[in-house]
């Protein structure tokens, strides 16, 4: 079980960038300096990187994760394409309102329909490819569940 250590080290790192980030961006020096707009501060742009951050450092434990749990010999093994899926649906969601957080000020009408409707079709297509994954490995699935449930009344 010690391979496993490396999810407690990624998620050590995700929660340190999202609070420094917070803790940053609220500072008076960083919510008082402007970049360009005075809708956009600093603090905005700090909390930005944090925030970008965290979604690619979730984005590599789920693909580490996917290939841990595919490189098991059991039929649990088929998990792995069902965890980057979702992972990669977080991730996408989650990039959207990190990013519009941010540009929000500097788009034009006609950007932001164009931006949401990538998001939505980037979305959709996660969706997807998740439910297909769940479809495709559903043995795996209820497996997995059903050695859930038994763990839990031993």
């Amino acid at each position: 079980m010690s391979n496993w250590i490396w999810i407690g080290k990624f998620l050590v790192v995700i929660v340190a960038a999202l609070v420094l980030g917070d803790v940053l961006g609220g500072l008076a020096l960083f919510k008082s300096t402007t970049l360009g707009t005075p809708k956009v501060t600093a603090g905005s742009l700090v909390r930005f990187i944090a925030q970008g951050g965290a979604l690619v450092l979730l984005w590599m434990l789920g693909q580490r994760l996917a290939q841990q749990i595919h490189a098991l010999s059991s039929g649990m093994a088929r998990l792995a394409d069902p965890v980057l899926a979702l992972v990669t649906l977080i991730v996408t969601a989650s990039a959207y309102v990190v990013l519009i957080d941010f540009i929000a000020p500097f788009l034009g009408e006609a950007f932001r329909t164009a931006l949401d409707w990538t998001f939505i079709l980037g979305i959709l297509a996660a969706a997807m490819w998740l439910v297909w994954a769940l479809y495709q490995n559903s043995e795996a699935v209820m497996d997995a569940i059903g050695k859930s449930r038994r763990a839990k009344t031993v």
